[in-house]
């Protein structure tokens, strides 16, 4: 994920409703590639008119980061802006059930995108928020990795040290330190309250939506390494596993502060890490026609939108 803004510490939440789920019921099926037709500009109302039966159809506004813009798989947008894909998961979910999608989810954003413009060199995008109507029926959003930088902190800056000494654990010992300890659980805990708050916003703006909050899928093995795909130092393996699923629980934190229904990705991701036979994310090199380094692969969407089709 690109480095972006980054929101200051608020303190700890306070406790919160322990549901925002609406009473819709929207059966998904199958996956297909979208069209142009399902897609909407960014913050502009979704399409109209009816689906192949008639109906009107279902309102979805997809929010989030690169891990839901799925850079590269194939690119939409162009390189100075969010780097969507034309075959992510939102926009297949949205091609099977022909459902009337904005998707507004931008590389780099975090949980201040969803309300503050989000800038880049030649233009800004609005803030998500903005895409939310009063009749929005379905939303997902996967969001909080790009909050104080974990991300690259976590696997950018690791990376970057490994070569002072690559059979030992540089990136930890960096790490290990009483003030970075604290600084690092207190990170950890603003992610899930940023997350928390802005499941609330949504819940505000489309108070008859069904939120469904998408997690952060586990990108290292439980065991072994593959340093020729994720070249970390040998002692820092574990340690970023760590970093990376403490992310993923201080998202599924979130849904259960704030009652979005959560999709667990660490769970259906087993098997599926960067070193495994079947990835479903990119090693540091990418691969230039299929997902940008350490990005989402067709497979992890293809899979995202089955397990939202699940619960739906």
């Amino acid at each position: 994920m690109r480095p972006a803004d980054v929101p200051y510490p608020r303190g700890v939440p306070a406790p919160r409703p322990t549901s925002r789920l609406a009473g819709f019921l929207v059966a998904l099926v199958g996956l297909a590639i979208v069209t142009s037709a399902c897609q909407a500009s960014d913050a502009g109302e979704a399409g109209t008119g009816t689906g192949a039966t008639g109906e009107e159809r279902l309102r979805y506004v997809a929010l989030g980061d690169s891990y839901t813009a799925a850079p590269l798989f194939p690119l939409k947008e162009s390189i100075n802006g969010c780097l969507r894909s034309s075959g992510n998961y939102p926009t297949l979910v949205a091609e099977a059930e022909d459902l009337a999608v904005v998707d507004v989810s931008c590389s780099g954003a975090s949980t201040t995108s969803m309300t503050s413009r989000q800038n880049f060199t030649d233009r800004s995008r609005p803030p998500q928020l903005d895409a939310l109507k009063p009749d929005t029926q379905l939303v997902t959003i996967g969001i909080g990795a790009n909050d104080f930088r974990y991300f690259s902190a976590m696997m950018f800056d690791c990376l970057a040290v490994a070569e002072s000494d690559p059979e030992g654990a540089p990136c930890r010992e960096l790490n290990d330190r009483p003030r970075q300890e604290r600084r690092l659980a207190l990170q950890l805990t603003e992610i899930r309250a940023n997350v928390a708050r802005v499941v609330d916003a949504i819940g505000e703006r489309s108070p008859e939506a069904r939120i469904m909050l998408i997690g952060y899928p586990q990108l290292l093995p439980e065991t072994g390494q593959c340093r020729n795909k994720l070249p970390l130092a040998v002692g820092d393996w574990e340690f970023v596993r760590d970093l990376n699923l403490r992310l993923a629980q201080s998202v599924e934190g979130a849904a259960a502060d704030s009652g979005a229904e959560f999709v667990d990705l660490v769970e259906a991701s087993q098997g599926h890490d960067i070193c495994s036979a079947e990835p479903w994310v990119a090693g540091v090199r990418g691969d230039p026609s299929r997902a940008m380094g350490l990005h989402p692969y067709p497979a992890e969407q293809r899979a995202v939108a089955e397990l939202i089709a699940e619960l739906l």
